[in-house]
C-alpha cells in the first residue's frame, strides 16, 4: 500500500486525507496545532459559495485594487511596500487575466463538483456543521455591479451553476429584513452555509476512523525527496522525528510556497486577510431582526450566515 503525507489541518488538507483514505491508501496528516482547523478554517463567512467561483483576474479588479488603496473603509487592502515576493505574484496575476473566461468557467465547475462531495461525505459519515440550505443572494448596489454579474452569471451557467436575477422587491420577499436601496441582485438557490470548523473536525474524526493516521502538535521542519520518496521532518515538544513516504500534498496555505520550494516546485501563493465575527442573538428582536439567508455585498466584500 502506497504511503502518503498530508501537511496541514486546514479543511483541504483534512478533505485530501479522507479521500485519499477512501482511494485504499495509507495516510498521515501532520498538523502544527493541537486539533484540525485552528487557522484559516477555524471561521469566516460561512458561506458554501459556488457563485463565488468568478476569479479574480480581471481587468477591473486592478482598478479597484488602486483606488482601493487610498481608501481608509476598503473591503480589501494592498500593502505597498515592494518585495520581490509582491511584484512576482502581481506579474502572474496580470498574465492571468486573458483566461479569466476560462477559468471562471473551469472554476464553477469545480466548485459543484466539490460540494457535491463534501454533502456526500457529510450525510454518509453523520457530519453535523449547521448546514443550511437557503440559498445566498448576491446584492448590488448600482446598475454597473448588478451588469457585471449578470456578465458572471452567463460564465457560472457555462460552468453547470445556474443563479438568477432577482429585484429588489424580490429580494425583499427572500429575505424580509433586507433594509436599504439595491439596484438588484442574483440568487443562487444551491448554495448553503455552515460552520468550516465543525466541518473539517467532524471530517478528520471520520478519516481517523477509515485509518489516516493525525498526528496533531507535529510542525514541520522540512521536506525533502530521499530514496525515491519522501521525508518529512516534524517536531513536537519531544524534539525532531523523520518519518518516510511515497509521496506529499502540501495543504499548508501561505506555508505551502516555502515546502514546496524544498521539493523543487514553485507555487506563487501570496496571503489574504479577511476578518470574520460572530455575534450572539440574545434576545427575540435581534433573532428576528437577523437574516435568515445568507447575504453577500459584492462592493464591499461583506458577508453575513446565520
Amino acid at each position: 500500500m502506497k504511503t502518503i503525507a498530508v501537511i496541514g489541518g486546514g479543511i483541504t488538507g483534512v478533505t485530501t486525507a479522507y479521500a485519499l483514505a477512501r482511494r485504499g491508501l495509507s495516510v498521515t496528516l501532520f498538523e502544527k496545532n493541537r486539533y484540525a482547523a485552528m487557522e484559516t478554517s477555524f471561521a469566516n463567512g460561512g458561506q458554501l459559495s459556488a457563485s463565488n467561483a468568478e476569479v479574480w483576474n480581471h481587468p477591473s479588479t486592478l482598478l479597484k485594487g488602486l483606488k482601493w488603496m487610498l481608501r481608509n473603509d476598503a473591503p480589501l487592502l494592498v500593502n505597498p511596500k515592494p518585495s520581490w515576493h509582491k511584484i512576482s505574484w502581481f506579474a502572474e496575476f496580470i498574465s492571468h487575466l486573458p483566461h479569466y473566461e476560462r477559468n471562471t468557467i473551469e472554476t464553477a465547475r469545480l466548485a459543484v463538483a466539490a460540494r457535491e462531495h463534501l454533502f456526500a461525505w457529510a450525510e454518509e459519515e453523520g457530519i453535523d456543521f449547521d448546514l443550511k440550505k437557503q440559498g445566498i443572494l448576491h446584492i448590488y448596489r448600482d446598475k454597473a455591479g448588478f451588469d457585471h454579474a449578470g456578465r458572471v452569471s452567463e460564465l457560472l451557467a457555462r460552468g453547470g451553476l445556474p443563479r438568477r436575477a432577482v429585484t429588489p422587491s424580490e429580494m425583499k420577499a427572500i429575505e424580509p429584513t433586507l433594509a436599504g436601496q439595491y439596484h438588484g441582485g442574483y440568487y443562487t438557490e444551491s448554495d448553503s452555509t455552515g460552520d468550516i470548523h465543525k466541518f473539517t473536525n467532524g471530517l478528520a474524526r471520520a478519516a481517523e476512523r477509515r485509518g489516516v493516521r493525525t498526528l496533531f502538535g507535529q510542525d514541520v521542519q522540512g521536506v525533502k525527496v530521499h530514496g525515491g520518496g519522501i521525508r518529512v521532518t516534524a517536531s513536537d515538544a519531544s524534539g525532531l522525528a523523520q518519518h518516510d513516504f511515497d509521496g506529499v500534498v502540501v495543504c499548508a496555505g501561505t506555508a505551502s510556497r516555502q515546502i514546496a520550494a524544498s521539493l523543487g516546485d514553485r507555487i506563487n501563493i501570496y496571503p489574504v486577510k479577511g476578518y470574520s465575527i460572530t455575534v450572539n442573538l440574545r434576545d427575540e428582536t435581534s433573532q428576528r431582526s437577523a437574516p435568515q439567508v445568507s447575504l453577500l455585498d459584492d462592493a464591499t466584500k461583506f458577508v453575513t450566515s446565520r
